[in-house]
């Protein structure tokens, strides 16, 4: 069983809430499930069904600012050596700019996203 475990430290000076629905394991399943709301810093772990399968791959959507503002999380930890992918989507455009951390080739993954200040 491959794991990814992701912690958000949001600098954005918003409070982050989780979207209904926004919760989406496309492979894999939540050990922890995301907070609802991330203040200052939050994370959640998935983890892959079986240990033959896909390894974890999803995405979490949160919002601020009462709906105008989205940032979605894109995790994907594929079976094999292949590189894992990690990227935040901000809606609208450019409203977000983060760093991501971790080791991207280890078989068990603790990412860490740094989320800046919104202007």
């Amino acid at each position: 069983m491959k794991r990814v475990k992701i912690t958000v430290r949001n600098n954005t000076g918003k409070v982050l809430r989780l979207k209904p629905e926004g919760a989406k394991s496309l492979h894999g399943k939540f050990a922890i499930d995301p907070p609802l709301t991330i203040e200052e810093s939050g994370s959640w772990t998935c983890a892959s069904q079986g240990t033959h399968g896909p390894g974890p791959k999803g995405t979490i959507t949160y919002e601020t600012d009462e709906g105008k503002i989205e940032i979605e999380f894109y995790y994907n930890h594929p079976i094999g050596n292949a590189l894992s992918t990690y990227y935040v989507t901000g809606t609208p455009s450019g409203v977000i700019e983060y760093t991501i951390r971790g080791d991207f080739k280890a078989r068990d993954q603790d990412i860490s996203i740094e989320l800046l200040p919104i202007t």
